[in-house]
Parts: structure tokens; sequence; C-alpha cells
């Protein structure tokens, strides 16, 4: 007899039971390896659609064929089948019984319809950091119960807690590999107990609202006037009422907690958890030679993957390795660069392939942990990473971070401290903006300053680079190399020089201001920012020291002097504390099926709120600006997942012609299933190309993700790159000053002025033979008239 259709679950669900990843079980579902028991046609924002649906009894029965399937697969199944995978027996006792408590609490859960789940509680036990340790199971149920006199029964959340049968711990602590059987007796066992549990306490609670009704009766008789009683009973029930929505609150809250399977973050990337892995710290500041170790162990390997956090940095190490030979690929959030057999591939960390195992897998400036807007990635990378090394490279004030994140994973780490190649050292004087040498670099922190900087150095006759964050990866990349081959002689630039650019010979860094707005507040640059700053003075095999120094405008300098050497030769702030995550689709699906809406604005704050909330590691990554960007887009009729990935785009909130566009694009998603690639002119102020420019990065960004949809690739990126050129030739233009040198302006001068003395020559010759002919007639006059 066929399951009732209301026993069957959706493709949500599945990686629930399975302990494995949607994308896997999307690819298991295409190859047949899991039958779809029916496909069920829903109602989704207006529009119908066609889901299959899957009998969970038929799914658990497959958790044990999970392990073959992923050796079946493409990608990792080749290293797998030569290296082998790692059986129960290998991995941590707390992680693989926490894998079979899930498969025996499967079943429970569907049969009884009661939520029951791990109690993992934190325990001091003198060490760094609080235990985390399994205390046995806590279940909630809801159940009418009649709470006040002669009224109708509510509803009423109930939570309890209970040790786990022996029976079902002999089999989720097991040595030895747990048989299907031996998992389904566990399941039984575990839902006897629950059910035995669950009715004595209903009784109970059952009993004591028995005794309370009968006090409350006792008490309100003591009150004549019936309004009076019937106030107290409506306070009662309004307070009820109360109670019932925080009950259900908390109740949805622990589902979605525990569908995620942040709780436990470490597990959610079976990949990672498969491998061996051990991590490598090559921590030291600024020109310490870091990257260049951690490259070189990339290379050296047959398998490797380099992460970075810029695209431009990508780019150059996709260059580099293919310049060396090996066979390289590119992926970044714009573009894909991926030659068949590529073994050695370059990628921002956003992009991270969680399925393909490599021998070696960079994750460059591991300080951007302590990000709050992107610092996720770097959470993500370092726990998830499929690598049996795992190269870290950044400043070593990253360490305890470091630390505390792979506590969560139980992974060796070895630390390298590296020390800077070269002096750096503080000037004792600040330096004249008018008197700056071939090869200093001028720090500013907004494009205003930077621009006004620049100017007026060209007004004064020097030649000029520029960098900062509003220029395009390909323009900033053209400056530096003007600055490297010195056709500019200083640099201007943001704190974007601080990270990864090759600038070349940077003799001196001047800061003109020790201050920088963060996006929320103005305040005083941290000793790390200054430090990474300073440190690309001096570069190796360029100059034997590097210098540091301010303008005159930061402030009295001994003071200005006194901050940036105590930022270079002190400790700076160690990073601490939790580490940033952000939730992935399986968790968006699972949230929005269990609050019951597809509103992503509304899902995406509810788990802002409370995904991570308590727990020991991890905290929420910045989202204000994606949750308003989603609550822009659910006005578009298009699935939640789609919604997501527009919400994500790297768009900024600030820019109201670039969120119209977003929308716009959205709408014509829907709409025609196709999206026009923007349409722009070149010739306009160098503020709008560098806005167009952005607006371009996004649609391709989203082409990534839609090539079917964004179909005008070639052209977009054609139009990208006449913006980027159109503003590289604005900055030459204007980087040098098109006045006469002094020595040209005397020579001109002294030109003009025998040009002027010999004009006055002939004026004055000219009258005096014009004066003459009047003279002599009054003398003839005079004679005659003497006749």
């Amino acid at each position: 007899m066929s399951k009732k259709p209301k026993n069957l679950v959706s493709l949500n669900h599945l990686p629930g039971i399975l302990l494995a990843s949607q994308a896997e079980c999307e690819r298991w579902i295409e190859a047949g390896l899991i039958p779809v028991a029916e496909r069920r046609t829903i109602q989704r924002r207006g529009r119908s659609v066609e889901e299959p649906m899957f009998d969970p009894e038929v799914v658990v029965q497959l958790l044990a064929q999970v392990q073959a399937w992923r050796g079946q697969g493409d990608e990792v199944g080749s290293a797998q089948r030569s290296h082998g995978r790692r059986k129960d027996s290998d991995q941590s006792p707390d992680d693989a019984a926490h894998r079979r408590r899930q498969s025996i609490l499967a079943p429970v859960r569907r049969n009884t319809g009661i939520y029951v789940a791990e109690d993992i509680r934190r325990i001091e036990s003198g060490r760094w950091k609080p235990e985390r340790v399994f205390a046995g199971y806590r279940a909630v149920f809801s159940q009418p119960m009649q709470v006040l006199p002669e009224s109708e029964p509510i509803e009423i959340a109930i939570e309890f807690a209970f040790a786990e049968p022996v029976e079902v711990a002999a089999v989720a602590l097991a040595p030895a590999r747990v048989e299907r059987t031996e998992l389904a007796a566990a399941s039984e066992a575990l839902e006897g107990r629950l059910i035995e549990l669950r009715d004595a306490t209903f009784a109970a609670c059952e009993q004591e609202l028995a005794g309370w009704r009968d006090d409350l009766e006792t008490y309100l008789d003591a009150f004549e006037d019936a309004d009076e009683r019937q106030a107290i009973l409506g306070g009662i029930r309004a307070a009820l009422d109360k109670l019932d929505r925080v009950h259900a609150r908390h109740l949805r809250e622990a589902q979605i907690r525990e569908a995620s399977g942040y709780e436990r973050y470490a597990a959610i990337f079976p990949v990672a958890r498969s491998l061996n892995r051990r991590f490598l710290f090559l921590a030291g500041p600024t020109n310490s030679g870091k990257t260049y170790e951690a490259l070189k162990l990339a290379r050296e390997a047959e398998t490797a993957e380099i992460l970075s956090p810029l695209r431009l940095l990508a780019l150059e190490h996709f260059e580099r390795m293919s310049e060396e030979g090996l066979p390289a690929g590119m992926v970044t959030g714009e573009e894909r660069v991926l030659p068949e057999g590529a073994t050695h591939i370059a990628r921002t960390i956003e992009t991270l392939d969680l399925h393909r195992v490599v021998d070696v897998c960079v994750i460059d400036e591991v300080q951007m942990l302590g990000d709050p807007s992107r610092g996720w990635a770097w959470t993500q990378a370092m726990v998830g990473a499929p690598a049996r090394l795992v190269v870290l490279t950044g400043a070593p004030e990253a360490i305890p971070l470091v630390e505390h994140l792979l506590a969560m994973t139980g992974e060796p780490l070895e630390v390298k401290i590296l020390k800077r190649k070269g002096r750096l050292r503080v000037e004792g004087v600040p330096a004249n903006l008018n008197k700056l040498m071939r090869g200093d670099a001028v720090v500013a922190f907004t494009r205003r300053d930077v621009h006004d900087l620049r100017t007026r150095l060209v007004q004064s006759g020097r030649t000029v680079a520029t960098v900062y964050g509003a220029l395009g990866p390909e323009v900033r990349r053209a400056e530096a190399a003007r600055f490297r081959n010195g056709e500019a002689e200083i640099l201007v630039a943001t704190d974007a020089i601080g990270m990864g650019l090759n600038i070349g010979p940077l003799r001196r860094v001047v800061f003109s201001t020790l201050r920088k707005y963060d996006g929320v507040r103005d305040r005083q640059l941290t000793a790390m920012e200054i430090k990474q700053i300073a440190g690309r003075a001096g570069r190796f095999g360029h100059h034997d020291e590097g210098l540091v120094t301010a303008l005159p405008d930061v402030g009295g300098y001994a003071q200005v002097e006194k901050i940036i050497g105590q930022a270079l030769t002190g400790d700076a702030g160690k990073l601490r504390g939790k580490a940033y995550v952000r939730p992935n689709q399986e968790t968006v699906l699972s949230a929005s099926e269990v609050l019951q809406t597809d509103r992503l604005g509304r899902v995406l704050q509810h788990l802002n709120d409370t995904l991570v909330a308590g727990h020991p590691d991890l905290r929420m990554a910045d989202m204000d600006e994606m949750i308003e960007l989603a609550t822009l887009l659910d006005t578009v009729d298009m699935p939640i997942l789609d919604r997501l990935s527009y919400s994500m785009a790297p768009v900024d909130g600030r820019e109201k012609l670039a969120v119209e566009l977003l929308l716009d694009w959205a709408r014509q998603h829907a709409r025609d299933g196709r999206v026009q690639g923007p349409d722009f002119g070149v010739n306009t102020d160098l503020l709008k190309l560098e806005a167009r420019v952005k607006i371009a990065t996004s649609w391709l960004w989203l082409a990534q993700r839609y090539p079917e949809v964004f179909e005008d690739l070639e052209d977009v990126v054609d139009l990208r790159a006449s913006l980027n050129s159109k503003i590289e030739e604005k900055l030459v233009s204007t980087s040098v000053s098109h006045r006469r040198k002094p020595e040209d302006k005397v020579r001109r001068e002294r030109g003009k002025a025998s040009q002027k003395q010999r004009k006055n020559r002939r004026r004055r010759s000219e009258t005096d033979a014009d004066g003459m002919e009047p003279l002599q007639s009054r003398g003839q006059q005079a004679s005659r008239k003497s006749r």
C-alpha cells in the first residue's frame, strides 16, 4: 500500500536524512539513485510548480549507500579511490556518534510528529573554552489543554529532556561499523521511550493544571462582582496567548537550527570531514615572503586551489602559474577560465568548491576572518575546504581566532612565524607634499581626498598614479604598473594598496590622515591597519629599508610618530571571539518552510536574529544590506532561491541607479526569461564611469549563475573593458601637468620682453617722425613773417 501524500517529504528534507549536501542529493536524484515517490503540483507565488516528493522510509534505507555514491563521483571519486576514504572508526567519536544519532532520530520524528533533538550543553571544564558535550535528548510537542475553568482547550507547547536509553547509546557509541538493522532497532527503542515520556509528561501537566484550576476558582469566588472576575480571566487569557506565541517561536527556532546544522557547524561540510586535514599557518607582516612560501607549496602539489580576497589577486596567481607551465584555471564571481585538465585553480574565496578534493588549498589574508561583511567566507573556507593540507597566510594577530575556529574541528595546526625582509622605520619629521620624492605613496581614505591630493601634486608638476577601491581591478592594475615602471613618480591611494597589489619599488608611505570612515563611524586606524599599509614601503629587492611618515595636516607630529611607531613595533590587537557565518541555501529553504513564508526579507531577518544566537563559536555576518535588497526583491514574482541570488549580487545599496537596475533585471528574468545587458555610453565624467563599471560587474556576476538568462555576455565584457579603458585614459591624461616647465617659462618671458622692447622702439621712432613735420612748418611760417 502506497504512502499517504501527507507522509512524503520534499527535496529540502533529504540532506537532513542522508547527512549530505543538497547538491549531492540533486545529483543522486538525477542518476536515479534516490527514487521519486510522486510529483506534486503546488502553488508558489501564483505559479503552478511541479515538485518531486520522496518516501522518507525508503530514503532512510539508502543512508548506508551514501559513502559508495560519493566514491563514484567524477571529481571526488578519483581522489578518494586512490587515497581511500576514512572509515567510521577513523572519524572523531563525537562526529560519528552525532551522525548515527541523526540517522536514529529521523524516523522517530516522522513517526511521532514530535520534535526531538540532541541536547548539547556547555560544560566549564577548566580549559581555555567551555566544552560542548552530549547530555541526552530534548523534545517539544504541543497538546490541546484546558487551562481556564469552563473554557475551550488551547494548544500548549511542552518541552522536556531525557537521558539516552542504554540500547540507543550502545549503537551510537559502537566502535565498529553499524548496520541498518541496528539503527532501526535503536530508532524503535528511542521512539518507545519518547512516547512513554510524552504521555507521562502530559499526564503530569494535566494534573498540575487541574489543581491550578481549582485554586483559581477558589480565588475568583472571593470576588462578588462578576465584572471583576471577568477582568481577571481576561488578563489571564491575554497572558496565555502571549505565552503560546513565545512557545511557538521557540519551537520554530529549534527546528530551523536542527535542520540547518549550524549547531554543529563543522558537520555541514561532509567532504572536508572525510579527509585527514592538517593546517599550516604562515604568519607574518607585509613583505615577509609568506605568500611566496604558500604558493611554492601549491605549485609543488599535484592539485591545488588558491583562495584570494580580490579578483585582481586571483588573476595574478592564475597568470603566474600559467607562465610557469602549470595547467591552471581561474574562477571569480564574474568569470570562469577552466581549461580541460586544469589542476591548479585560482579563485576568489567566495567561489570555493566544497566538493573538489585537492592536495593543497591556500587561504590568503586569513585575518579577514574578523571582517563583519566578508569574514563568513574565510570561516567557510577554513572549516569546509576539501584539502589534505590547508595553508593559511596572514597577520600573526589572527592566530588566536584561527586556533579557536579549529578547536571546532579538532584538526592539527602548525604555526610558522615569518619575519619582515628589510627594516621599516618611522621618519622623525613630517613630509612636505610639494617635496615628495619618486617612489613615495600618499595614503588617504576617501575618493574625494585621493583626487584632491592628486590634483595638488599634478599642479605642482608631478606625475601621479592613482589607486582606490571604486576603480575596477583592471584600472588599479594599470595604475600600479605605471607607478611600478616609473611612468608616474608618486602614487596616491587608499588602503587598497594594503592587500596584495603589486606596486613594486615603493620607498616611503606617507599618511595624509590616521582616521577613516568604516561605513558605520569615523574612527582612528587600528594598529593592524597601520601596520598593513605601512608595510608596503621598502619592497624587498628594491630598497634596503622602508620609510613611514605623515603630512603636517595629520596633527602634532610627535604624537603621530608615536602612534605609527607603536603600531609597527608593538603587538596589534589580537583577533579573538567568535567567527562570522552566513546562512546557506539549504538553511534559507528550511527556514522558509518552518516559517511558512517565501518572503525572503522576513526569512533572512529571522535567521539573522536567531540562527547562531548564543552559539559559543559563531556569530552572524553583517547582512543588513542583503536583507534590504531581499525585501525589495520580494516584490518580484520569482522563486525564493533566485531572489536570494539577486540579493547577494555585488551591488552597492547606496547607489540608487544600481539598485533600480537590479530590480529591473529580476523583473525581466521573471517575466521574459532573459535579461538585456546594460547599454552605457563611455563619454561621461569619471564618477559616472566608475558607477557604470560596477553595474556591468554586477550583471556579469549574475550571468555566471544564470548563463541561459544573461545571454549578452561578450557584449557586456567588451562594454566593461571600454569603460575601464576610458577611466584609465582620463586618469593618465590628467596625471601630468600641462603647464610649461620653469625654464621654458623664463625663456618665454624673456622673448616677450624683447618683443615688447622692439615694439616700443618702433612706436617711438614713428612718433618722432610724425612730430617733425608740423614743427618744420611752424618754423617756415615764422621765417616768412620775419621777412
